[in-house]
């Protein structure tokens, strides 16, 4: 059965080939870019304006200066304030274009990867996506080179600007220490969870037979793969419901479930209530709050980004 989701945007359309495995972009987008998601990472610089990115389910200011990194497992629309629309460079790029430290860096524990950089630095990031975005109009000998050198320095900056933001690492790994074999099996995990994603995927990735892996997962993790999987999905889903409008069957679908009767039985399960009721007591709570900040409704000051999303 065929589902409607939001779009995802894959490495054939944007034209990113083994020879050339990177895109740069650059424009103005005034209004709201609709929700959807890619099989390729981006690396996004605001050069002015303001607005906001709303996330996998939450939302953060965006305004000059502003870059965030999106991998394959993310779902994110923008909305432009209506007086200043946002002007972004974007950098579309495939996994092979990251140093391995680097990648580990970013990814080695739950971390929001958007940063405000330094005002004094901006001049820098400007030239920076210029140079990427002249190397990738006219292909030639040395331009991956340029390219990866220049990507690198700004994934640092990204990391060392979103250092506030890392968290512990979510379900159980808590206070273990994994080794880097293990730490690639997460991320890939993490990066993958919405596809038909296999013991033996994740296997291959940590370099491991798929039963030693599977031991040496549970022992280091403290959960089987499969309860590792379902919980990185329920917990996608879960912010979903929370805040976006995105139908149950199209959350479902989205959060890597095959049948909405399943997904739905196990929410309930972790839940104790239906992921319809579960989006209506979450609604609910935000009036509750909403009506407490500001003593009632007042629609000649609603929120810009109030519609949609």
């Amino acid at each position: 059965m065929e589902t409607k989701q939001p779009p995802r945007l894959t490495n054939e359309e944007y034209r990113l080939q083994p020879h050339a495995p990177v895109q740069v972009f650059h424009g103005v987008h005034p209004g709201r870019i609709q929700l959807h998601w890619h099989e390729f990472y981006e690396l996004s610089y605001v050069v002015s304006g303001k607005g906001e990115h709303r996330l996998n389910g939450s939302s953060y200011p965006l305004s000059s200066g502003t870059i965030f990194l999106l991998t394959p497992a993310d779902f994110h629309e923008l909305v432009s304030l209506e007086e200043e629309p946002l002007e972004i460079y974007n950098l579309i790029f495939t996994e092979a274009m990251m140093d391995d430290n680097v990648y580990h860096w970013l990814f080695g524990g739950k971390l929001l990867l958007q940063a405000q950089l330094e005002e004094k630095r901006l001049p820098g990031v400007f030239a920076d996506y210029e140079r990427m975005k002249e190397e990738n109009g006219v292909w030639r000998e040395g331009s991956e080179i340029a390219i990866r050198a220049t990507l690198q320095r700004l994934l640092v900056d990204l990391y060392r600007g979103s250092a506030a933001n890392r968290l512990l690492p979510a379900n159980g790994t808590r206070d273990r220490q994994l080794n880097l074999n293990l730490q690639r099996a997460l991320i890939y995990i993490h990066h993958h969870f919405r596809e038909d994603l296999r013991l033996e995927d994740a296997a291959s990735q940590a370099q491991y037979s798929a039963t030693y892996f599977s031991e040496c997962f549970s022992k280091s993790v403290g959960q089987s793969f499969q309860r590792y999987l379902q919980n990185v999905r329920m917990q996608f889903a879960e912010s979903l419901l929370q805040a976006s409008s995105l139908p149950v069957t199209e959350i479902c679908y989205a959060s890597g479930f095959n049948t909405l009767g399943h997904f739905e039985r196990l929410f309930r399960q972790r839940k104790g209530m239906s992921p319809r009721q579960y989006r209506n007591k979450a609604e609910k709570a935000e009036d509750m709050q909403h009506l407490s900040l500001t003593g009632g409704y007042d629609d000649d000051n609603a929120s810009p980004f109030a519609a949609g999303g």
